[in-house]
């Protein structure tokens, strides 16, 4: 008899352990991402309640075993000195009460605000998922209005850092939950600066000063924050007596791409481009060319494409190409990047390089360059990108 009472005990001792086993290894994971953007247009969200058309990210809580209770918790934060926000500033936390699953359920930012009132899960059938969502931390007045105030004036969230970040709380009852999974984002959001060509070329009517001695150049540019984004670039010839604008010389017709039924070439993230051999048309010692680079930015209102100016350039036979005209060129380079008050400071009447001639001969940190690498390093200076510090004169 007492071994009897002994097993029965030890039976459910044993189911016991295996259901508490059970519960303590059955946790809610997430599973998903966020979504980043280079532009975030606030005209996207309603700032009252954070509902919003645009997916800003999207998690599956999933278990190994239901049911099971579930709790999410959402923050997102700023960093933005522009808005005189110089510490990590909650924006909104928001959370949900217990909730339970009986099969997955998905969180996407257009069904979690304040405003729902259940989630559907993906059972089969669907459930209908009762919750309740709170806001438990906020921004303070002040510093909402002034952000709300650059959101009216550009139309779009201010520079800065944003942090988000997704926690997810689960156990066998709604009063044992504990953190089981949580997924964190900072996203850095700057105003495009645009694109800025570099070299070769510059205006339309300096191409007697930009000129290219290869008939494979090496274009360069700077497309500034440009975070996830597309960038192209179009090479066509512009025809003296012929195009009346760069504009129309660009519609008419392309070196680059060869296939004129497109406009564009597709590129990697990159921000130099060498003139191919293949799969374009052949550039041509004598010619005037114009190029043009073009970026798609990824906003919340889709891809938006940002376009340079269009810079001339015209290449030069380095065999045909005279001293005297070159010397010319480099003179009016150098009087352009250091000023004319410098230039004739030094190249002057009674000054050290009155007599100066150019030997042809041109380094940079010791190595040997071309006249192309020199006339960019001007074109930069004339632009103010890069400035002299001295100037040493050796005789």
């Amino acid at each position: 008899m007492i071994t009897d009472i002994v097993k029965t005990i030890y039976k459910i001792l044993i189911i016991s352990f295996v259901f508490c086993s059970a519960s303590i290894s059955a946790q809610a994971k997430l599973e998903g991402q966020f979504y980043e953007y280079a532009t975030y247009y606030m005209s996207n969200i309603d700032v009252q309640t954070g509902q919003s058309d645009v997916p800003f990210f999207r998690f599956r809580i999933n278990s190994n075993s239901y049911p099971i209770y579930a709790k999410a918790w959402f923050r997102a934060s700023v960093l933005s000195p522009s808005l005189g926000i110089n510490a990590w500033t909650t924006l909104v936390a928001i959370e949900t009460n217990a909730f339970q699953m009986k099969a997955d359920v998905v969180l996407d930012n257009r069904n979690f605000t304040s405003n729902t009132t259940s989630l559907i899960d993906e059972g089969n059938p669907p459930n209908v998922v009762p919750v309740y969502i709170k806001v438990i931390e906020s921004i303070n007045l002040s510093e909402f209005e002034s952000m709300i105030s650059a959101v009216l004036t550009t139309g779009q969230l201010a520079d800065g850092e944003y942090k988000f970040e997704l926690n997810v709380y689960s156990g066998a009852t709604p009063s044992d939950l504990s953190l089981s999974d949580s997924r964190s984002k900072t996203i850095f959001v700057e105003s495009s600066s645009g694109i800025n060509l570099e070299s070769p070329g510059g205006e339309l009517a300096d191409t007697l000063f930009n000129l290219v001695y290869s008939t494979y150049p090496i274009f360069n540019w700077n497309k500034g924050f440009c975070r996830n984004c597309e960038t192209y670039i179009r090479v066509a010839e512009f025809k003296v007596g012929y195009h009346s604008s760069p504009e129309e010389a660009m519609s008419d017709e392309r070196m680059l791409p060869f296939n004129q039924s497109e406009s564009w070439v597709k590129l990697d993230d990159v921000s130099t481009f060498k003139y191919p051999i293949s799969g374009a048309r052949s550039l041509n010692y004598g010619k005037i060319y114009l190029w043009q680079v073009k970026t798609s930015v990824p906003t919340t209102n889709g891809l938006e494409d940002q376009v340079s100016p269009i810079y001339a350039f015209k290449i030069s036979n380095p065999s045909q190409a005279s001293n005297s005209s070159s010397n010319s060129m480099m003179d009016q380079k150098l009087r352009q990047a250091m000023g004319d008050d410098q230039f004739n400071a030094l190249f002057g009447p009674d000054s050290p390089l009155e007599e100066f001639k150019p030997t042809g001969k041109i380094s940079l940190n010791n190595i040997t360059v071309d006249d192309a690498t020199l006339i960019g390093i001007l074109n930069q200076m004339a632009q103010k990108k890069v400035k002299i510090n001295s100037v040493k004169i050796e005789k």
